[in-house]
């Protein structure tokens, strides 16, 4: 359950097109003056190397942020793009998972809270944030602790927002995501949400859309595909289902893809 390692991933095409939403969401929101609650069912580690063993194990960050980059293939605008630099101004072969992605975009007055089970990812996790008073770490399950913590209570922001990125190394949560949102939005109806989601041959993520969909009309889709679901390479394209995010930015492509 805790074998799956994002730092085999990170930067790749799915991980890109995931970041250039959330930072389109984390833009919109932020335009309000009043303070936010940021939150993430399953954190990760907060920040990668693209030149690890691991990322060159795989090279889906050569062939994702880094070839995206080479050949401008992300618009110029992108707040995705604004704080990427930001971030890779001390050392440029670093690349932020969403943590530190949403750290860096959001204000003094917001707060972070991040959940994450692994514990190896939950030690770099905690080590990462650890000088930064807004942010808080658990050590657990998002989709069991999150939903204790809210509504959030004063003097908590009641406005914010939740990334769910679930592994899927268990076929189950294409199961349980559902009733998870359903959860969410009850308890928290004032937050705002991007659940993303691989698409695989398999064609699992068509049930967890379509059940999302159903019970939440008012939830939008942004997926992008780089393959087809025949041609025997696995992963295809990347989805994120959103909701409570009036916004246009988030309908339109995340990047040019060849």
């Amino acid at each position: 359950m805790l074998s799956y390692q994002h730092m085999y991933h990170a930067g790749g095409l799915a991980d890109v097109h995931k970041h250039i939403l959330l930072a389109r969401a984390l833009a919109h929101l932020t335009k309000d003056a009043s303070a936010v609650v940021y939150t993430e069912t399953h954190s990760g580690r907060g920040r990668y190397y693209l030149d690890s063993p691991s990322a060159q194990k795989t090279g889906e960050a050569a062939k994702g942020i880094v070839r995206l980059l080479a050949e401008r293939k992300i618009d110029k605008d992108e707040p995705f793009l604004r704080a990427l630099s930001a971030i890779q101004k001390p050392n440029p072969r670093v690349y932020p998972g969403s943590p530190l992605l949403a750290a860096t975009m959001l204000r003094e007055q917001d707060q972070l809270w991040f959940w994450e089970l692994h514990p190896r990812e939950h030690g770099w996790l905690d080590r990462l944030f650890q000088p930064d008073s807004r942010v808080r770490v658990s050590h657990a399950d998002g989709q069991v602790g999150l939903p204790l913590k809210l509504p959030p209570r004063a003097p908590d922001p009641m406005r914010g927002m939740v990334l769910i990125d679930p592994s899927y190394e268990v076929k189950a949560e294409y199961d349980s995501l559902p009733g998870f949102v359903d959860r969410l939005r009850r308890r928290w109806p004032e937050g705002a949400g991007l659940l993303w989601y691989p698409m695989l041959p398999a064609g699992r993520h068509e049930f967890l859309r379509e059940a999302i969909l159903t019970n939440h009309p008012d939830t939008q889709i942004n997926e992008l595909t780089w393959a087809s679901p025949s041609d025997g390479r696995g992963l295809y394209g990347s989805g994120v289902s959103y909701w409570g995010l009036e916004t246009e930015n988030l309908t339109r492509p995340a990047f040019k893809v060849s």
